[in-house]
C-alpha cells in the first residue's frame, strides 16, 4: 500500500516513512506464518494439499483442524505483536520513535489482513470440496467459519478501538502545535489533519521543538487511522464474503454429490444390466443346444420310424 507524502523532509516527518524499506523490523523474526504474497497464491505455512486426492472425511476434519490452529496462531499475533506495536506508537514522543513505531504497525497489520484472506480462501477450499456437507464432517466445517468470522471481528473491534485513541492523540497535539486556535478553528484543523491535509499545521511564527515534535506526531497519527479506515472497508467485505460461503457453496457442493450419487447408481444400473445381458446369453445359448438335441431326436426318431416300416413291408 502506497501512502501520500505527509511531513516535513527535513523533520523527520512521515515523507521518509517505507513501511517495506530495508530498515530491519523487530518483529519480522517473530512470525512463523509464512503468510507473505505467496501465500495468498497457496504457499503459505498452512497450505493445504489437495483434499480430492487425499480423500474422505478424514482429509477435510485434517485441514478444519489446521485452519482452526492458524486462527489460533493469528490471534496470539494480534493479542501480541500488534498490540505491543500499538502501544509504542501511542507512547512515542520523537520523530524517529514515531517513524519506527508506524513501520511496526503497518508491518504487523499488514501480515493480518494477508492471513485472513488466506484463511478465507482455503475455506472456501474446503467448502467446494465434495462430502464437506456430509454430517461427519459439517460440524467441524461450520465451526472453523465461526472461529474465522469471530478472529475478523475482534481484529475489527482492536483496529475500532486503536483508531479512537490515535484520534484523541490528534486532537491534544494538534492543540499543542496551534495553541492560540479558536474551538471552531480547532475542530476545522483537526478535520483537515485526519483528511490528510498538511497544510493545516502551516501556521506563521516560530515554532518551537516542542511543537515541532506535535506536528510530527500528529501526521504519523493521522496517516494511520487513514489506513486504518480503508483496512476496516476491506474487512467488512472480507467477513462478508466468509459468512456468505456457508450458503453460497452449499449448492455446488450438493450438486457434486448428487453428481457423484447419481454416477454411482448409473453405474450399479449398468452392471446390473450387463449381468442381465450375461445371464439372457448364457440362457440363449444353453435353450440352443436343447433345440438341437429336440431336432436330433426328432430326426432320429424319423429315421427309426422310417427303418422299421421299410423292415416290414419286406416282410
Amino acid at each position: 500500500m502506497s501512502y501520500q507524502a505527509l511531513g516535513d523532509s527535513n523533520q523527520g516527518g512521515y515523507g521518509q516513512y517505507d513501511p517495506y524499506g530495508a530498515q530491519q523490523n523487530p518483529y519480522a523474526q517473530q512470525s512463523s506464518y509464512g503468510y507473505g504474497g505467496a501465500a495468498e497464491q497457496g504457499n503459505g505455512g498452512y497450505e493445504m494439499s489437495n483434499m480430492q486426492q487425499t480423500g474422505g472425511p478424514s482429509a477435510i476434519l485434517n485441514k478444519c483442524r489446521e485452519l482452526n490452529d492458524a486462527i489460533t496462531e493469528l490471534r496470539t499475533k494480534r493479542e501480541g505483536q500488534l498490540a505491543t506495536a500499538q502501544s509504542s506508537l501511542l507512547d512515542s514522543a520523537t520523530g524517529k520513535e514515531d517513524q519506527i513505531a508506524r513501520q511496526n504497525v503497518d508491518y504487523i497489520e499488514d501480515e493480518i489482513n494477508t492471513a485472513l484472506r488466506y484463511l478465507r480462501d482455503q475455506f472456501k477450499r474446503i467448502k467446494e470440496t465434495p462430502g464437506s456437507g456430509d454430517q461427519r464432517v459439517s460440524g467441524q466445517v461450520e465451526n472453523v467459519n465461526r472461529n474465522l468470522r469471530r478472529e475478523i471481528e475482534q481484529y475489527q473491534r482492536t483496529q475500532s478501538d486503536f483508531r479512537k485513541r490515535l484520534e484523541e492523540q490528534v486532537r491534544r497535539r494538534y492543540e499543542i502545535a496551534n495553541p492560540e486556535a479558536t474551538p471552531e478553528e480547532l475542530e476545522q484543523g483537526v478535520q483537515n489533519v485526519l483528511a490528510g491535509q498538511e497544510q493545516a499545521f502551516m501556521t506563521p511564527g516560530t515554532r518551537s521543538r516542542q511543537a515541532n515534535d506535535a506536528r510530527q506526531a500528529t501526521m504519523q497519527r493521522s496517516a494511520a487511522i487513514r489506513k486504518i479506515e480503508q483496512d476496516m472497508i476491506q474487512l467488512g467485505q472480507l467477513y462478508q464474503e466468509v459468512a456468505e460461503l456457508v450458503h453460497q457453496q452449499e449448492p455446488a457442493v450438493q450438486q457434486i454429490e448428487q453428481g457423484a450419487e447419481e454416477t454411482h447408481r448409473n453405474v450399479q444400473q449398468a452392471n446390473t444390466k450387463l449381468d442381465n445381458a450375461i445371464v439372457s446369453a448364457r440362457n440363449a445359448r444353453r435353450w440352443k443346444w436343447y433345440a438341437l438335441i429336440i431336432v436330433i431326436i426328432i430326426i432320429a426318431i424319423v429315421v427309426g420310424v422310417a427303418v422299421g416300416v421299410t423292415q416290414a413291408n419286406k416282410k
